[in-house]
């Protein structure tokens, strides 16, 4: 007989078991000062799934598959929260879209640099694009932004951007595994880390009829890729949704409101039940109703009940009283992960003072700022570059003379504020005490600095003439000395 280390015995099937378990029982009782990394029977079921797989492996493409067709239901085609609740992030976070502000010396340039860049982002309607690409990183968990050529597009550039779904950027065949060279969709390079090609499939995988033996890539150079995701862990090649801890609560919203509406139709179309104690009768007495039988109440009746029956009213119990404090205490939780508060979640500030609304907004708008400053690098200039390279080969068109950088800085739509005076007071003060730049605010706020200045003397011109006029009628209608005989007589 086997025992363990306690004396007591192991009936197992065979030794492989019997060591099995031995193993299980020194894990349990492993000597570690801390609670959470001890191993009980109690807590054993709640940490089953925990593992030790590396990033890439964590996020395989069966998981991945997994996920987003989990995130697209319940975002974009089954919850109505949900999908309020991404569209108002993609909303927020692009807006009317970032503007290029070029800090040349030669503002001449600068601004030719600036107008040429905008007019081709609303050619190929670039701010949409990035609207889209930030929902799609939120649903699917990352964005794919290709550079291709499109002679459609009207301009001297014909660069254009093509957004990539996340299922189409992948290996035809791959079979998960671990390496460090390569994941589902690209290949890196092992002394950097640094992606070196990406697959591009010629369809997407989902179109119908299509089969696995037909998928076909064509392998894209990273130069010309953008490819946005949340990295959570080191070495992390592929993103999640960015909802994925809060997937198996979704569901939670809409079985309740559907549960809660059954309830309280079921109650409203039962106009009342009969009650009786009376026990079994035969079918042949008279005053006996069949169970479940529908019996028809006219209005204004008086009725007298068989022997032994009681009328009853089902009661409307639905919806509970805690019902839209439970829903929004849930939908919180599932927005968490990206950082949206209540009101903005529940379309509605009702329950908030006008103090809770800002800071938990501030809470909100900080991550937006830190994600856009990483847009800036990871998208914004590299589109940037990419239109230069075109530009540039165009004859007459910058005339940029050789630098190896164009100093830039991207300004993103300020939300819009609820108290205008009080923050045009704090403004005004700030910058007449030198501790903030007419240029700097300018800028924040979207407007060339030049522009402004230029439309500003030429309004102030534009009042000066306009009150030259007024001054010169006023004088011309006032009457002399030698006209007041004349007007009296008239």
């Amino acid at each position: 007989m086997i025992v363990d280390e306690f004396g007591r015995p192991i009936r197992s099937a065979s030794k492989e078991n019997a060591i099995a378990e031995l193993k299980a029982t020194a894990e349990r009782s492993l000597k570690a000062a801390y609670d959470a990394a001890q191993t009980t029977d109690e807590d054993s079921r709640h940490w089953r799934f925990a593992d030790d797989l590396s990033a890439a492996a964590a996020n395989s493409l069966a998981v991945r598959k997994v996920l987003r067709r989990r995130s697209r239901y319940e975002c974009l085609q089954s919850n109505s929260f949900c999908k309020g609740m991404v569209t108002t992030l993609a909303n927020d976070f692009v807006s009317t879209g970032p503007r290029l502000q070029i800090q040349l010396e030669d503002r001449e340039l600068a601004h030719r640099i600036e107008s040429g860049f905008h007019r081709w982002a609303k050619q190929v309607r670039l701010y949409k694009k990035l609207r889209t690409a930030r929902l799609s990183k939120c649903v699917d968990g990352e964005a794919f932004l290709v550079a291709i050529t499109n002679p459609r597009v009207r301009g001297p550039v014909q660069l254009d951007i093509r957004g990539i779904e996340a299922d189409q950027i992948s290996t035809p065949g791959w079979i998960d595994g671990s390496s460090s060279s390569a994941v589902d969709g690209i290949r890196f390079d092992k002394s950097t880390g640094d992606p070196i090609e990406y697959h591009l499939l010629r369809d997407h995988p989902g179109e119908r009829g299509m089969m696995i033996s037909q998928y076909e890539k064509r392998d894209i150079d990273p130069t010309d890729v953008i490819h946005l995701f949340n990295v959570d862990r080191p070495g992390q090649c592929r993103g999640v949704p960015e909802l994925t801890p809060s997937l198996p609560l979704i569901p939670f919203v809409r079985r309740y409101t559907l549960a809660t509406v059954a309830a309280a139709e079921i109650a409203a179309n039962y106009a009342a039940v009969l009650k009786t104690q009376t026990g079994f009768f035969s079918d042949d007495d008279a005053e006996v109703f069949k169970p479940y039988s529908a019996v028809e109440i006219e209005r204004g009746m008086m009725a007298a009940l068989p022997y032994g029956y009681e009328l009853q009213q089902l009661k409307a119990e639905q919806p509970t009283a805690n019902f839209a404090e439970f829903r929004a205490s849930l939908l919180m939780e599932i927005a968490r992960p990206i950082h949206m508060p209540r009101n903005k979640v529940l379309g509605d500030s009702s329950g908030y003072n006008f103090s809770s609304a800002k800071m938990d907004d501030q809470i909100y708008y900080h991550s937006i700022d830190i994600e856009r400053g990483d847009w800036d690098v990871d998208a914004l200039d590299r589109i940037f570059e990419w239109w230069l390279d075109e530009a540039l080969f165009v004859p007459g068109f910058l005339d940029l003379p050789q630098m190896d950088y164009v100093p830039r800085v991207w300004t993103w739509p300020k939300p819009k504020s609820v108290q205008p005076l009080q923050d045009a007071k704090a403004t005004t003060h700030l910058i007449e005490s030198g501790l903030l730049l007419e240029e700097t605010y300018l800028h924040s706020q979207q407007v060339d600095p030049d522009t402004f200045y230029a439309a500003r003397a030429e309004q102030a011109e534009r009042r000066a003439a306009l009150q030259r006029i007024a001054n010169d009628a006023r004088q011309l209608a006032r009457p002399t000395s030698a006209d007041i005989p004349n007007r009296i007589a008239a």
